[in-house]
């Protein structure tokens, strides 16, 4: 059996060498979405070659404006975050994200639908003589004025001992996410917390069309609230965990929809994001090939609606 030494070599050297083949594609790359040919009814590899490569690649939002695209490559203590900036219609070579610091973590993350803000999962110390937190706190950055700015925390109220992640807004503010408690009848649940009177409230655990005894977590909700997307173990799945939907209605929420093989496979989907424009969700798929970044017409989705 190989060492686990000599598995960092290797995932070293495969990350080194698809980061390197990917560098003069950048320098030419135009257009929305990297200048990619638009995705149809049926989930299609995200950038081949480009943003899904031989490495392990996860997470990744588009902002509300399209100028920066923000992913996620590697695995658990080897991740790195990236940046790539659409200047004057070229995306430029990714770069690691100047908000990223490896040794806080840095989990889940999404894009405002209508501000330059970037909401993520991190350690990060909660105060400057602080200690990197044990769970994972919600956080955001903002861009302005061409630079990006210090990292803080969303809110107080949410603020736990809990493990809490993958935070994603609607464009009225409400924030939604999932908490992980780790114990016998709790593990994984999604929550939601309204922006009242210039901050987020306590949050609040969304009810039994989302929550279910088969754990639900990474939710995206599309930019006008009128859908959530997230992932669970329910057993009426086609693989390891699906992503589902639940489309609001009068009074609160639909019992939720498996997105269809389509979009959802024998392998793991997870990590959704609407992109800002309602056009297209991205997610990440996971098989016994590794990992990569999907893509799929929005309106796959918007015709499971009851």
């Amino acid at each position: 059996m190989r060492s686990g030494k000599s598995h960092a070599v290797i995932f070293s050297i495969v990350i080194a060498g698809a980061v390197s083949a990917q560098q003069e594609s950048f320098l030419v790359l135009k257009g929305p979405y990297l200048g990619q040919n638009p995705p149809g009814m049926t989930a299609e590899v995200f950038a081949p070659g480009i943003i899904s490569t031989e490495a392990i690649e996860a997470s990744l939002t588009f902002s509300h404006d399209g100028r920066y695209l923000v992913f996620r490559r590697g695995f658990r203590e080897d991740t790195d975050i990236y940046l790539s900036e659409n200047e004057a219609g070229t995306w430029t070579e990714p770069v690691q994200a100047p908000f990223f610091v490896k040794e806080y973590g840095f989990g889940d993350f999404t894009f405002s639908p209508n501000k330059p803000v970037l909401y993520f999962t991190s350690r990060r110390p909660l105060g400057p003589s602080q200690a990197p937190t044990e769970s994972a706190n919600l956080w955001m950055v903002e861009y302005s004025s061409d630079k990006w700015l210090t990292p803080t925390p969303i809110s107080d109220a949410l603020i736990t001992p809990l493990h809490e992640s993958y935070p994603s807004v609607s464009n009225d503010n409400t924030l939604f996410f999932f908490r992980r408690f780790d114990t016998e009848d709790r593990n994984y649940e999604m929550m939601y917390s309204e922006f009242e009177n210039g901050a987020y409230s306590a949050p609040v655990r969304m009810g039994a069309e989302i929550n279910t005894q088969w754990e639900e977590w990474d939710p995206s909700i599309a930019p006008d609230g009128s859908f959530l997307i997230f992932c669970s173990k329910k057993p009426s799945g086609y693989g390891q965990d699906d992503l589902y939907v639940s489309f609001r209605a009068s009074g609160g929420w639909s019992d939720a929809v498996n997105l269809g093989s389509g979009i959802n496979s024998e392998g793991s989907e997870n990590r959704p994001f609407v992109t800002a424009d309602g056009k297209y969700l991205f997610f990440n798929r996971g098989d016994s090939d590794g990992r990569d970044v999907y893509w799929v017409d929005l309106d796959a989705v918007r015709r499971l609606r009851p």
